[in-house]
């Protein structure tokens, strides 16, 4: 009989021979995140009738489809415009072209490689002037505003759908979980709220004997400080008006889908808004390009909440996530090319003074 054990860890062993250590752990890091995506996709599309998908797609009103693209990249120069504005203590004369080329290349890497794709932006756009921690470091600024505003919106969202949204926590997730013990949702929330108290005394208490806790802390820390130093930067309310028109695209992308579907259910903006934060948080799933993420969970949330059969979900995601996706290609591609084009030209410039400074030494 095999020893399947042995030939497992003298592969373990033969591979940490071969790589080093940090490598073999992000190939398995990658590797994990590309199974999720292909696990959540399955699990998406497994019971779908593929000819009345078909029929269905068929009949959407595909211009609807293109105002959303449209606003995808409308979105694209708005957080270009958003990023200059971040980096100007750092270099007043970044061009905003630049922000857009580096912003959309990293946002096609996420297609790779999950969450890849804010390095790689940084990693274009840092020069003499601009250093790689620096870049990154208005990157962190402008990724802690975002998540608060999304925070911002979920708070918002309980108190238009309070009733509803209360209805679905306890019937899908309090009510499983309590099946068996006498207690109110009130006396829960109390019993979540000590708990949420406890923990954070714990983590702040144990910040500095353990890692783990001090990087909560940390984290936690530099999110509210990154979203204060933009209150203070030189155009505040220009990097505020970015953000406003920023989420307002993304709401306005989920109408423009909602629109382009044969049936609109009766879902309103506001329900337009729900659907949006879904997917947001869906992008926080390690997975390349929110595949499989985004897909599932839309379409879940839509048939829980809304009724809506979970076949025209996957339809309403695969419209949202694939036009999306097409318009981060093509403008991605478009900014690669670019800058390829620009790097040959300085080429050329380097390599046409070389003679004339040679030239002029003799």
């Amino acid at each position: 009989m095999v020893d399947f054990g042995f030939f497992a860890v003298n592969l373990w062993f033969t591979i940490q021979r071969e790589f080093d250590l940090a490598s073999v752990k992000k190939i398995l890091k990658y590797s994990a995140s590309a199974a999720l995506a292909i696990i959540l996709l399955y699990f998406s599309f497994r019971g779908v009738d593929w000819k009345e998908f078909w029929k269905v797609l068929t009949n959407c009103r595909w211009g609807f489809v293109l105002l959303a693209m449209a606003l995808g990249a409308a979105g694209f120069l708005i957080r270009a415009l958003r990023w200059q504005l971040l980096l100007k203590p750092i270099d007043r004369s970044t061009p905003v072209l630049s922000c857009y080329d580096a912003f959309t290349i990293g946002k096609m890497a996420d297609f790779v490689l999950p969450h890849i794709g804010e390095f790689v932006r940084c990693g274009y756009l840092s020069s003499r002037k601009r250093s790689y921690d620096k870049v990154l470091g208005t990157v962190v600024l402008e990724r802690s505003w975002d998540l608060l505003t999304l925070a911002a919106l979920i708070l918002a969202l309980l108190l238009f759908k309070r009733d509803e949204f209360a209805s679905f926590f306890v019937e899908r997730i309090l009510e499983p979980l309590t099946a068996g013990l006498n207690l109110s949702v009130w006396w829960i929330a109390a019993i979540a709220l000590v708990a949420i108290v406890a923990v954070a005394a714990v983590v702040i208490a144990l910040r500095k004997r353990s890692r783990l806790c001090a990087k909560l802390c940390t984290f936690v820390k530099g999110l509210f400080q990154g979203a204060g130093s933009c209150l203070k930067m030189e155009g505040k309310w220009l990097f505020l008006l970015y953000t406003l028109l920023l989420w307002l695209s993304f709401l306005m992308m989920s109408i423009f889908i909602i629109k382009s579907l044969p049936h609109d259910y009766g879902l309103t903006p506001v329900d337009a808004l729900f659907i949006m934060l879904v997917g947001s948080i869906a992008g926080i799933v390690p997975v390349p390009g929110g595949f499989g993420a985004f897909h599932y969970l839309v379409a879940i949330a839509l048939q829980t909440l809304y009724g809506i059969p979970f076949e025209m979900g996957i339809i309403f995601a695969t419209l949202s996530h694939e036009s999306q996706a097409l318009t981060t290609i093509a403008a991605g591609t478009v900014s690669y090319v670019h800058q390829l084009l620009l790097r040959e030209r300085a080429e050329e410039n380097v390599q046409e003074l070389q003679p004339q400074e040679g030239s002029d030494n003799q």
